[in-house]
């Protein structure tokens, strides 16, 4: 059956990252993650509903800038972020791919 949903579109990218990684549709992974959502729990007591995972996300802390961040131009405040976002972004394909980025520098 087809239908549309409207999806976050981070939400989207990980499917999309799984289904690479996994070396299948979008589609099918989709289509299993909503499977084993939708699956009752082999629990059944109520007790056991409230439990929270254990399979967490990771969360890394931003590096310090080496100066104060009150001492920077909004200019280079703005530059830190983007490179601390960039950093955060390429662990996270890094993480998903498997494999790690040889030159991490600028130049």
């Amino acid at each position: 059956m087809k239908t549309t949903l409207d999806l976050p579109s981070d939400l989207v990218q990980e499917i999309k990252l799984r289904a690479a990684n996994e070396g299948r549709t979008l589609k099918d992974v989709a289509a299993d993650l909503l499977r084993s959502a939708l699956a009752p729990s082999s629990k059944s007591n109520s007790l056991h509903a409230s439990v929270v995972s254990k399979n967490l996300p990771m969360i890394k802390a931003l590096s310090t800038p080496t100066q104060s961040t009150a001492s920077l131009t909004d200019q280079e405040f703005c530059n830190c972020v983007k490179q601390a976002e960039l950093d955060l972004e390429v662990d996270r394909y890094e993480e998903a791919f498997g494999h790690q980025h040889v030159d991490r520098t600028q130049h």
